[in-house]
Parts: structure tokens; C-alpha cells; sequence
């Protein structure tokens, strides 16, 4: 059973989320022969001021 956590600096909508889950279920359906069914997809949107890269907070 797949689990897959998405981690983002900022927020989507829901459709923009719907769109990304049905893409990766697809993925892991055709790749890893995995049925959708037992894909499960959590987003974590984490807020700008809390995401750093090179040691800069991105907000």
C-alpha cells in the first residue's frame, strides 16, 4: 500500500490537488502496478516562513 506525502512551501487549491493526486495514483497504478484504491495521498502545505533553502527563508 503506497503512502505518499507531498510537501509544499505555500498552498494549492483543490483542484490543483485533485490534479496532482489522480496524476500520482496513475503513476504508481502504471509504474508500480499498484491499484488506485490502495494510493494514499496526503498534502502538507507548509507556510513560506517556515521553509528554508540555502539558508533563507523563502517568505
Amino acid at each position: 500500500m503506497p503512502y505518499i506525502n507531498v510537501k509544499l512551501a505555500g498552498n494549492l487549491d483543490k483542484q490543483q490537488k485533485q490534479e496532482i493526486a489522480k496524476e500520482i495514483t496513475d503513476v504508481m497504478q502504471r509504474v508500480a502496478n499498484k491499484p488506485p484504491s490502495y494510493t494514499y495521498i496526503v498534502f502538507d502545505e507548509v507556510e513560506t516562513e517556515d521553509w528554508a533553502i540555502g539558508g533563507n527563508l523563502l517568505g
